[in-house]
């Protein structure tokens, strides 16, 4: 799997989400504060991808309901690379060490070489509509602009 593409596929995931602004709701709030995170995989620091995976997973929980079926769309893809990871059997830690060419044992090779296109879904069409859904929402609900850092 080549590097560049693995960390390609993460930009794109998380472009939108690199920036912050004020908000009073729960959920904004969170959204404020998880920019930091996404700042770490916008510099490509795949070590805290976890981290930042959890972190979509609890803004989808939390999403109000007009901005709702745009963070099931990203939660899904989330989840989806999740799985491929589990699949090919590596854990969110071994990204950083995959990234610097260091598989791990017991990797299946075959399941890893497709765990690249999992990636690259997160930058198709439909995940792009709704992380501009998402973004516009931040702005004008939540005073955080996603566009800038």
């Amino acid at each position: 799997m080549k590097k560049l593409a693995l960390a390609g596929a993460l930009l794109a995931a998380t472009t939108t989400l690199t920036a912050c602004g004020s908000g009073s709701s729960a959920y904004c709030s969170d959204l404020k504060s998880a920019t930091k995170q996404f700042d770490s995989l916008e510099s490509n620091d795949l070590g805290k991808i976890d981290e930042a995976f959890k972190t979509f997973h609890k803004l989808a929980d939390e999403a109000p309901s007009d901005i709702e079926s745009d963070w099931k769309v990203l939660d899904d893809g989330i989840t989806s690379v999740e799985k491929a990871l589990d699949d090919a059997g590596l854990k969110m830690s071994d990204l950083a060490k995959v990234q610097s060419g260091n598989l791990p044992e017991g990797v299946d090779m075959t399941k890893l070489q497709g765990l690249a296109s999992e990636f690259q879904k997160l930058g198709d069409e439909k995940f792009t509509k709704a992380s501009d859904a998402i973004e516009k929402h931040a702005k004008d609900e939540c005073d955080v602009d996603l566009k800038t850092s």
